[in-house]
């Protein structure tokens, strides 16, 4: 059977984002509960608008924090960071500033990975065919 044919059957409800939950030990340590973050792969549409925002004003250069921070605010879907009593109960104004608040620079780089793996870009998720 060719590809085309594959495609042509595949169930498009199978067609979810893959996600899974991750564990943030500081913050377990912390509570003397498992902190549990179920994030999730972005879509293409959202990784352009974050790459778009995170983009300086000549549009020349990514910041690479900017980058890190939007991914994980979009793709920590539980709990998330848009959460109102979230950000009132650390004082804060936006999503960005209360990822900056709870993780570190190396949790918040861990999730961003975790997020892009996620979302293909683990190195594995397409494989060349040689003849």
């Amino acid at each position: 059977m060719n590809t085309l044919d594959l495609l042509l059957q595949l169930d498009e409800s199978k067609l979810k984002k893959p996600s899974k939950e991750v564990e943030i030990k500081r913050l377990s340590a912390l509570t003397d509960e498992k902190v549990i973050f179920k994030v999730e792969a972005l879509t293409p549409d959202k990784m352009e608008e974050i790459q778009e925002m995170a983009m300086d004003e000549n549009m020349e250069n990514i910041n690479a924090a900017e980058l890190q921070i939007m991914t994980v605010v979009e793709g920590v879907k539980s709990p998330s960071f848009k959460t109102k009593e979230l950000m009132e109960k650390f004082h804060t104004y936006t999503p960005k500033d209360l990822i900056r608040k709870l993780l570190l620079p190396g949790e918040i780089l861990t999730l961003y990975n975790i997020i892009g793996e996620l979302s293909g870009f683990d190195g594995g998720a397409v494989e060349e065919i040689k003849n």
